[in-house]
């Protein structure tokens, strides 16, 4: 290892660039050379790319200094901004990582090999395998951008990666419109965030004068700066119209400027981590391959936002009513996408509202100042979440032996009695589900429960706002979001159980099993031809564990969601008193260091953690229970008859709230009618009036030209004639032009004029004061005028055909005026005369208040 630190210094850390570039260098291959290089090559390159870029991660964290210093990695410098006290702002392309960044690292390179490796087989018959493959290692590329970057500026890059590829990879089997729009609704989704966390960098320039991290978290005090947010500009009860004069209010609304940086970085991070009402774009998502899906939820895009607040924490600490917004938005998105996912019957969609739901206990953690806590529900996801979506696929990669349509392939209705068949699916499948259901020991266990507990026990306090008034957290806000976290946890655990025993119990919906059964018309395990209609009786093979590289990565994920969480298990810690069960914790707190005076525990929550652990264990027992007694006892008989009793309400919950249908009726609609305006407008406006009309102006002029046109000689030459003659007139008409100079007009009262040059010309200047001469080569001439005074001056010019031209130019001078340096103008203050001897400091502010000065 000191070896390395000699090889790699921290302040050049060039191994970043390793990290950086092989994920680059893989999706470059690919994408130019994939087609030829075979399927074979393809997965090598791209496999190796990933892996490489892993082992180099490990190494970087390996070498992170112990202290909680971090490793930077500078390539160039890329531009400069001016701030608002005239200085330079440099914008470097640079990168670093420290403790929250490099366990990102090993996050995304770690977890996204294996998802590598599980597509290498999942996608083999695609004939787009080599497309898919650059587009993954350019999907980690940019998210380690991301991660990694050391400024606002390069991560908003990453950040636009991301959103690229999630738009290449979710639309990727583009030839059927419903992926191509889910692809189309993602990428217009996050630019709505991406607006916001735009102009949170902008603020952020002007107040903090940097866009560094650290440069931020340096002059976070200067965030708190009151902003007038209303009424804007000058608008005033005299300028507005009289009717619309009760939207000026008597005094005008301030808000910190740490509030609404924090608000707008939160509205970026609301759409790429999918939260309301930002949210709808994730579970639309599912059109993509399912390694893609397993990528995005787990491991790449929707864990960034997360991210960049926990990375941002110095700056949202400022602002508890920020905090708060965050807190109570991951609240409402935890337990509204749990709620949707209690009746889904498409196995990915179901995972999919479940991803929306734990990164709304993700937001919980950070938006209660528990930054840690939420980091670690981050990691812990990755693993369970991954194991789950590609625990899906290798189901649905069993169903496409006999029913090829994509939709029917992930319902949960033509599946059941796969434990049977797909052992090791199946255990995997159901470690993933006890950690995500929080089951006492497993690692969502460990993550969701610190999340809920620091939510009931903490409180953020505002930190010193110069004598000014902030909103402070009422006492109530903490217990609330702890008591809705426990029903979301308590709703996780039904659902994620529901589409288990769906999955993996009771007996095989899919087809009749026959014994050597061939398929008459064989496909690729995406080819969607030959749909099924529901109900139709099918034949078809045994269902089929899935091969090896799809199962290797079911069973490292499989165990990190069940150990990951002693990374971090905070209970143990106050019960043994060792650090040996949070080295995570360790390792952050050097990160959020700056935010524990912000962060206190109440008064009335001490000693009440062991008590508190009792209501999420309980939530998790009862989810699993109810699904169980639901689902596996009863098979499911007492939804259908919730169902056929409320079906208006089991409806409402199957179709998502109706919530597209809202935005569609709404935002949608509304964007569609602007659309249709303009399309109106471009029709008759600038097709049928600008257009057209510039058209007939080309069109005579064409015409009047065509008729000079005439290829004749005799025509060019009476045209050249012609052209001759006017130069030769402008040549004979003498021109009395002239600049003038009255820089100094006010001062002194001095004007300066130059006549312009031409052929022959002699001058004569007249003006009152100007002596009577001749005309003469002089081209110059001074006039003075007194304060007051106006004065015309004459230029005659003759030129050499004895031609005469006359200007007459004009000038006046302001009267004279006292300076403002002149004495008898100033108002001189009544200053006191302070008392001698000691004056005691309550009485200074009275005694220097001189009347005159403000």
């Amino acid at each position: 290892m000191e070896a390395l630190r000699t090889l790699f210094p921290a302040s050049e850390f060039a191994l970043l660039a390793v990290v950086l570039g092989l994920p680059a260098l893989g999706a470059f291959v690919n994408g130019l050379f994939g087609k030829r290089l075979g399927k074979d090559a393809v997965r090598l390159m791209a496999l190796a790319a990933l892996g490489g870029a892993f082992l180099a991660a490990v190494t970087t964290f390996l070498l992170l200094p112990h202290e909680g210093g971090k490793l930077t990695w500078t390539a160039w410098r890329w531009f400069s901004i001016t701030g608002r006290m005239g200085q330079s702002i440099p914008i470097d392309v640079a990168f670093s990582v420290d403790g929250l960044s490099g366990t990102m690292i090993l996050v995304v390179t770690g977890v996204g090999f294996l998802i590598h490796l599980y597509s290498s087989a999942y996608m083999r018959e695609d004939p787009g395998y080599y497309r898919f493959f650059a587009y993954l290692n350019l999907f980690c590329f940019s998210m380690l951008v991301l991660i990694m970057a050391d400024n606002l500026a390069v991560l908003f890059v990453g950040w636009e990666g991301v959103g690229m590829c999630s738009y290449l990879l979710i639309g990727f089997w583009f030839k059927d419109d419903k992926n191509a729009s889910a692809g189309k609704k993602a990428f217009v989704v996050n630019r709505i965030g991406d607006f916001g966390l735009l102009v949170a960098m902008a603020m952020l320039a002007y107040y903090s004068g940097t866009l560094n991290f650290d440069g931020i978290a340096a002059n976070a005090g200067n965030l708190l700066s009151a902003v007038k947010v209303w009424p804007i500009g000058n608008m005033s009860p005299e300028t507005v119209p009289g009717f619309l004069s009760f939207i000026i209010p008597a005094q005008p609304v301030l808000m910190y400027a740490s509030t609404l940086i924090g608000l707008a970085l939160f509205l970026g991070c609301a759409g790429k981590s999918a939260q309301i009402p930002l949210y709808v774009w994730l579970p639309d998502a599912m059109a993509g391959p399912t390694p893609v899906s397993a990528l995005i939820h787990a491991a790449t895009m929707v864990t960034a936002g997360v991210y960049l607040v926990a990375r941002l924490s110095a700056v949202f600490v400022l602002s508890p009513f920020a905090m708060a917004v965050v807190a109570v938005t991951g609240v409402l998105t935890a337990i509204f996408a749990a709620s949707i996912g209690l009746f889904q019957n498409d196995l990915k969609k179901v995972l999919a509202y479940s991803t929306v739901s734990q990164l709304g206990f993700m937001f919980i953690g950070v938006g209660v100042g528990a930054f840690a806590a939420g980091f670690f529900h981050v990691l812990t996801h990755a693993f369970f979440k991954a194991c789950l979506f590609l625990g899906a696929g290798s189901v649905i990669h069993a169903m496409h032996a006999r029913i090829h349509d994509t939709d029917q392939s992930q319902d949960m209705r033509n599946m059941g009695g796969l434990r049977e068949y797909m052992p090791l699916t199946r255990w995997t499948f159901l470690l993933a589900c006890l950690s995500i259901a929080g089951f006492p020991g497993f690692a969502g266990f460990w993550s969701k429960d610190e999340i809920l507990w620091r939510a009931f026990s903490s409180r953020i306090e505002s930190v010193s706002t110069r004598g000014q008034p902030v909103w402070q957290w009422p006492e109530w806000l903490g217990p609330t979001i702890y008591v809705v976290g426990i029903v979301a946890a308590t709703m996780t655990a039904f659902y994620m159980f529901r589409a288990y025993f769906l999955t993996f119990h009771g007996e095989f919906r899919g087809w009749t099993i026959v014994r050597g059964w061939k398929d008459p018309h064989p496909h690729g395990h995406h080819d969607d031809h030959h749909a099924h209609a529901p109900g139709e009786k099918l034949e078809g093979p045994v269902p089929h564990e899935s091969p090896l590289p799809m199962t290797i990565p079911l069973i490292v994920l499989g165990a990190l969601s069940v150990f990951a969480g002693f990374l971090m298990a905070e209970p143990l810690v106050h019960l043994t008193h060792s650090h040996a069960f949070a080295p995570l914790a360790h390792l952050l707190e050097p990160v959020f260091s700056l935010t524990e005076r912000a962060v206190t525990e109440r008064e009335a929550a001490k000693g009440l953690m062991w008590p508190m652990m009792l209501p999420g264990v309980a939530a998790c027992f009862t989810g699993i229970g109810l699904a169980m007694l639901v689902y596996w006892n009863r098979r499911g008989e007492p939804e259908r008859r919730f169902a056929e009793r409320f079906p208006g309400f089991h409806g409402l919950i199957y179709d998502k709230w109706r919530i597209d249908e809202l935005y569609n009726a709404t935002v949608v609609g509304m964007v569609d009618a602007l659309a249709d305006i303009f399309t109106m407008a471009d029709k008759w406006i600038i097709d049928g009036v600008i257009a057209k009309l510039s058209a007939a102006v080309v069109g005579f002029f064409g015409t009047v030209l065509r008729a000079l046109q005439t290829g004749r000689v005799q025509v060019y030459a009476a045209s050249m004639v012609v052209g001759l003659a006017g130069v030769g007139w402008f040549m004979v008409k003498p021109h009395a032009d002239a600049n003038v100079d009255d820089a100094e007009l006010r001062r002194s009262g001095e004007v300066r004029l130059s006549a312009a040059p031409g052929l022959g010309y002699r001058y004569r200047w007249e003006a009152p004061g100007l002596p009577q001469r001749d005309f003469s080569e002089a081209t110059d001439v001074t006039v003075k005028l007194e304060p007051g005074e106006k004065k015309d001056v004459v230029l005659r010019v003759r030129n050499a055909f004895d031609r005469e031209a006359t200007e007459t130019f004009s000038f006046s001078r302001p009267p004279g005026r006292k300076t403002p340096t002149d004495p008898t103008t100033m108002r001189v203050p009544n200053v006191p005369t302070l008392l001698p001897g000691t004056t005691p400091a309550g009485q200074i502010q009275d005694q220097i208040k001189p009347e005159g000065l403000q």
